[in-house]
């Protein structure tokens, strides 16, 4: 038993250490100026609005409407997927408002990386051979493990949703008053700025340290712009800010779901025999979709040099700074709630989404799907997403508070093997009710 788990633990730590080690090249090519910061962020986009929506068609296509599919199983996925980012919240708002936390350990609670990073930490697992006891050997396998893949891409796109919506609320939580103009002005900022990060990024590398000062109305058609001008105010917000969600990812879930459940559709694109665009589309969507995790992961080594450089070399704006509503407690990495942070990353969520997945086991209340409830143990575990650098630029913050988020994303990612501990607890507690 003890061998074992030892074995395990390696295989894990492993396949951690291969996904840092990704995410260290990118660092590695920004340092060495192979990759420049508007590169990197050009990439990033290429990822965003290519790459991931060929993953998504080509991997959730093929999975809905299977005939070992169910979508009423995926309701505690989707359901686990807004829980936690709450549960996160309030185990740290109290932190925040009595122990004076700084105010993006908000954030950086609530919202881990749910794209890149999970997915690349599965393909490595894949590869070492540790998910072989939950996700088969032989020709299942390839089935096993686009199923936990499609698991994982689930919860990326409601832990972006949310990012977004709650995230610049969360970074003014504790601030001081400031004046209704200024606040007026700022908001419509922070809007205009978050249309145009998700117009731009789905993901968790999507422009987290450069701003571009787009207005969302830019991206509105010409012959709606009178229109939308004549709506009411609050009217006019909720449309500027359903339109931007519109996104290219959003787009491949909705045809994929499509193309999937319609008989013929499906047929014509994935099934591999009497098939007509499998063997040459729906194949090349495949080869793109397929560099996503690993590509996105080299990029985010790329912007951590970026906001690590930043940190190191930027002189803090005065006129900026008394500009910001920035908290003093907002410049700086205590070590408490950095140590909260990790904890609560890789102890409290792991320990509690196991115990949750335990006991939902022991009375039988999920499916038979040993993958889901993989997925569901790890999908709160992990970094804070490297997108909390854009929260805080895109919210406004200071550049104390930007450099400070900055070193947290750095720190956090250098000890991302940790997450080895959760993953093989989680393959533990799946191998016991299989």
């Amino acid at each position: 038993m003890s061998s074992s788990l030892a074995v395990t633990l390696l295989s894990s730590f492993q396949s951690s250490l291969s996904v840092l080690l990704t995410l260290s090249y990118g660092l590695v090519a920004s340092k060495l100026g192979i990759l420049s910061p508007a590169s990197a962020t050009q990439v990033a986009r290429l990822c965003i609005q290519i790459f991931l929506p060929a993953l998504l068609f080509t991997s959730l296509g093929s999975q809905v409407g299977a005939s070992d599919s169910n979508l009423n199983t995926l309701w505690p996925l989707i359901a686990w997927s807004f829980a936690y980012p709450m549960i996160c919240l309030a185990f740290t708002y109290p932190m925040v408002r009595y122990l004076q936390f700084p105010t993006w350990t908000l954030p950086a609670a609530a919202f881990n990386s749910a794209t890149s990073l999970p997915l690349l930490l599965v393909d490595a697992l894949v590869a070492t051979g540790a998910l072989d006891s939950i996700i088969g050997v032989g020709p299942d396998q390839q089935k096993g493990h686009t199923r936990l893949r499609n698991y994982l891409l689930i919860n990326a796109m409601i832990s972006n949703a949310l990012t977004f919506t709650l995230g610049p609320h969360l970074l003014k939580i504790g601030h001081r008053h400031i004046g209704r103009r200024r606040s007026k002005g700022g908001i419509a900022i922070v809007h205009d700025r978050m249309s145009s990060s998700i117009q731009g990024g789905f993901d968790d590398s999507a422009d987290p340290l450069l701003s571009e000062s787009i207005s969302s109305n830019a991206s509105v058609p010409s012959l709606a712009q009178p229109f939308l001008n004549r709506l009411p105010e609050p009217l006019r917000d909720t449309l500027l800010f359903l339109q931007s969600l519109i996104n290219p990812p959003l787009v491949a879930v909705i045809l994929a779901i499509i193309v999937g459940e319609i008989g013929f559709l499906r047929t014509a694109f994935f099934e591999k025999e009497g098939s007509f665009f499998h063997s040459w589309l729906t194949k090349s969507l495949e080869n793109i979709g397929s560099v996503f995790s690993t590509v996105q992961m080299f990029v985010v080594g790329c912007k951590l040099y970026e906001g690590i450089s930043q940190t190191h070399h930027s002189q803090p704006d005065s006129e900026s700074e008394a500009e910001s509503s920035d908290l003093p407690r907002d410049k700086a990495i205590g070590v408490i709630p950095l140590t909260w942070l990790i904890s609560l990353r890789f102890g409290v969520m792991p320990i509690f989404s196991t115990t949750v997945v335990y006991i939902l086991l022991a009375r039988q209340q999920l499916a038979q799907d040993p993958l889901l409830w993989f997925a569901l143990i790890i999908m709160a575990t992990g970094p804070p997403a490297i997108r909390l650098a854009a929260l805080s630029e895109l919210s406004g913050q200071g550049q104390g508070a930007q450099q400070a988020v900055a070193r947290l994303l750095a720190i956090f990612y250098a000890i991302t093997p940790l997450i080895s501990f959760p993953v093989v607890a989680a393959l533990k507690v799946c191998e016991t009710f299989l």
